[in-house]
């Protein structure tokens, strides 16, 4: 049965320019790639290669069953070159570098079948688990291989999202077009016989009613399968909103889904599921979209895992403006500085703004036609073109005017500038966690929203830092509320 949720708070992001459109490339084969033992859920693996060996696509070269943690591989044939420590993304891993040779070819996992429902649940669970599959997304897939917290019998529910609700997201028309649209399906019928006693929910993007109709219609005879049709509302796509919203459950903010027994996957995720278990494929490549107006061409790209990011996005960047790179998410993405760090498995999309440092007089008076405006005046409401971004936040900051505006959109409803009156003010006691300042998501929709343009996200982080370093931790909010599951492994690995 189609079900329609949504949740209070939120916003919608519509209409911006430099949207990938749905046209899929394949990248050539680098002459180089460079392979974190770290790369999605779980700690860093150890190296199984030495310098000078030869490797094939495909092949593991990194591996931990002691810890939590999956296989990590070589995305390429081709020779090891070193093995060194590389700082990646403000962490000291591991990494192995390799040259590639320019053949395609890679070797698939011992034990796959198309006719995969006369496999075992221990086979399927261990082809996931080869394929380094069960890396993928917060909490992980559940395995007998310690690729998570916790066992595929804990699992009570499994939500599989493609939801789209950031200002730029992966095409779901595109991830699931022509074969992939019944691959996704036979993915959730494989994940479905490893967590037989998990109830299954599936939550698309309300928009795509074709989509959605279609899926209904194959899966109308899964009794076990509930789907529901979201307001493409961010941040609908977090964990922490995705489990109230179709479930109707509360959240133990800062811990995992998986502590409370729910495994939550990303189409994509689904997709890899499927073929590792009936391809026999690792998980060697990625499908990423280069996102924003600094692009040439906004399109998706399928790229071999350990390609330098320069080399992905060099060729369709703009070059007559200075740009800045964000990965994954505009709003809470992490910057790009150094561009020979290489992708790994948890990259979804590169963005790309045109950067813009003048000051404009009276910024904060202006209409607004090109640009994104919360307050949506009578013009811009009318005006249905295309949005414009950049890095300038069009004005400077100024005092707080108790609009509430930040308290309208909060997700989790607290109320943002009365914190930021608090910590800015170095009222640091227990007065903030009643105020529930460890629910928030860091999704930095107040600051977004904010018009006297204060770092309210920001400063709630730094005000959850200092009540840390007095003792008051956010365990003491969550721990007495909830009966967690593999809580220790998760510390382990926090």
């Amino acid at each position: 049965m189609l079900k329609y949720k949504t949740f209070k708070g939120g916003y919608r992001f519509r209409n911006f320019l430099g949207q990938p459109r749905e046209q899929l490339k394949e990248l050539p084969i680098p002459q180089r790639v460079i392979i974190p033992l770290k790369q999605g859920f779980g700690g860093e693996v150890k190296p199984l290669v030495s310098p000078g060996d030869k490797v094939y696509a495909g092949q593991i070269i990194g591996r931990d069953d002691e810890n939590v943690s999956s296989p990590v591989h070589s995305s390429v044939n081709g020779e090891v070159l070193k093995i060194e420590k590389i700082n990646y993304f403000k962490q000291e891993i591991t990494a192995i570098f390799i040259e590639a040779e320019p053949t395609a070819e890679w070797r698939p996992l011992e034990g796959y079948s198309a006719d995969w429902g006369k496999l075992s649940p221990e086979k399927i669970e261990e082809l996931i688990y080869l394929s380094g599959s069960a890396s993928l997304d917060k909490e992980g897939i559940p395995t007998r291989f310690r690729s998570s917290i916790i066992s595929p019998s804990e699992v009570e529910n499994l939500i599989i999202h493609g939801i789209g609700s950031e200002i730029y997201n992966l095409s779901l028309r595109l991830l699931l077009s022509g074969k992939n649209l019944f691959h996704f399906i036979e993915g959730i019928r494989i994940l479905k016989k490893i967590f037989p006693q998990a109830e299954v929910h599936l939550a698309l993007n309300k928009n795509f009613k074709k989509l959605v109709e279609e899926i209904s219609k194959i899966t109308s005879g899964f009794d076990w399968l509930k789907i529901y049709a979201l307001e493409p509302k961010y941040p609908q796509g977090y964990d922490e909103m995705l489990v109230p919203t179709l479930l109707g459950r509360p959240f133990p903010y800062g811990y995992s889904a998986a502590n409370i027994g729910i495994v939550i996957l990303n189409t994509q995720a689904v997709l890899h599921v499927y073929e590792a278990v009936c391809e026999g494929k690792p998980l060697i490549e990625r499908t990423i979209a280069l996102c924003g107006e600094g692009f040439r061409e906004n399109l998706h790209l399928k790229v071999k895992i350990g390609t330098p990011l320069k080399e992905i996005f060099s060729p369709y960047l703009r070059k007559d403006k200075e740009m800045r790179l964000v990965l994954n998410s505009l709003l809470t993405g992490i910057r790009l500085n150094i561009f020979s760090l290489p992708l790994s498995r948890t990259f979804s999309q590169v963005i790309a703004l045109p950067e813009n440092r003048e000051r404009e007089f009276l910024s904060f008076l202006r209409l607004g036609m090109r640009s994104e405006s919360y307050t949506r005046t009578f013009l811009s409401a009318l005006l249905r073109g295309k949005k414009k971004l950049n890095t300038n936040i069009h004005g400077e900051p100024r005092p707080c005017i108790s609009c509430g505006y930040c308290q309208e959109v909060c997700p989790v409803r607290i109320i943002p500038h009365l914190l930021y009156r608090f910590i800015e003010r170095n009222i640091i006691d227990e007065r903030l966690s009643k105020y529930g300042i460890f629910n928030c998501l860091e999704c930095n929709l107040c600051s977004f929203v904010c018009p006297s343009k204060l770092p309210l996200a920001k400063t709630i982080k730094d005000g959850q830092e200092r009540l840390i370093t007095i003792g008051c931790d956010r365990a003491k909010c969550i721990l007495p509320y909830f009966d967690l599951k593999g809580l220790e492994e998760y510390r382990g690995i926090k």
